[in-house]
């Protein structure tokens, strides 16, 4: 029997009792189809996963008791954080998914001169509680107990100089650098900066040079945003991350 995993906003601890809210309830009873004999697994973001009995599972109320809490032990040394261009939803929302599961930190979209749908901050607000949904269903299937962060959309001009325990990589087809190549130490913080479809502009691309990012490229190929953005974190968790041999 497959084990269904929850995130909710509640607190948890071990040994105890306590009834879903009605967002948690709607998503296990009519998604996830969950019954009284499933095996339920929840989490809140703390870093733990608690094993949980169902005492009752109807669609007016789910109750579940805390049997055993675990500590996990699955997130990167390395610290990540991702600049995302903002690109169409479907792409959008693939490239959040897929960094969340290879193990970013925190991620933050980015407004670039090729950003294609123009948006109003009414529509961005909403974006940010839709992005902010598929982190969270990330983690749920991938095993991550510990939520990354979401940072508010910025205009790429906000970007600031990078810190001397950081370095920062911005992902350019153009560049002849390649990520293995630097000749850097293992750092306590990687950023990361991925273009919006048809990448970075000339501008952009000098103004992230001038805040201390490195160019390099992700190979050989030209990989659509959401692609890159994947493959840009994967490489850096392959040199200095949990995927390094």
């Amino acid at each position: 029997m497959r084990v269904i995993r929850l995130f909710i906003q509640q607190y948890l601890t071990s040994d105890t009792e306590l009834e879903l809210g009605s967002d948690s309830r709607h998503h296990a009873c009519n998604v996830l189809r969950i019954n009284k004999h499933s095996k339920l697994v929840v989490f809140n973001g703390d870093g733990f996963d608690y094993k949980c009995e169902i005492l009752n599972c109807s669609k007016s109320n789910l109750r579940v008791k805390v049997v055993e809490q675990i500590k996990l032990k699955n997130e990167s040394s390395l610290n990540t954080h991702l600049y995302l261009g903002i690109s169409k939803s479907s792409h959008m929302d693939y490239a959040i998914q897929k960094t969340v599961e290879a193990g970013v930190n925190s991620i933050q979209p980015i407004l670039m001169e090729r950003t294609i749908n123009k948006v109003s901050n009414k529509s961005l607000r909403n974006k940010q509680q839709h992005w902010q949904g598929i982190i969270q269903s990330a983690c749920e299937q991938s095993g991550r107990a510990i939520i990354p962060t979401l940072l508010e959309a910025v205009k790429i001009q906000e970007l600031k100089t990078l810190c001397e325990n950081e370095y920062g990589l911005v992902f350019d087809s153009q560049s002849e650098q390649k990520i293995q190549n630097l000749e850097i130490s293992k750092p306590e913080t990687i950023k990361l900066l991925i273009g919006t479809e048809g990448g970075l502009t000339d501008t952009e691309r000098e103004f992230a040079l001038e805040k201390g990012f490195y160019a390099v490229n992700c190979g050989p190929r030209m990989l659509r945003t959401e692609t890159a953005a994947l493959t840009a974190l994967l490489l850096a968790q392959r040199e200095w991350g949990d995927l390094a041999e």
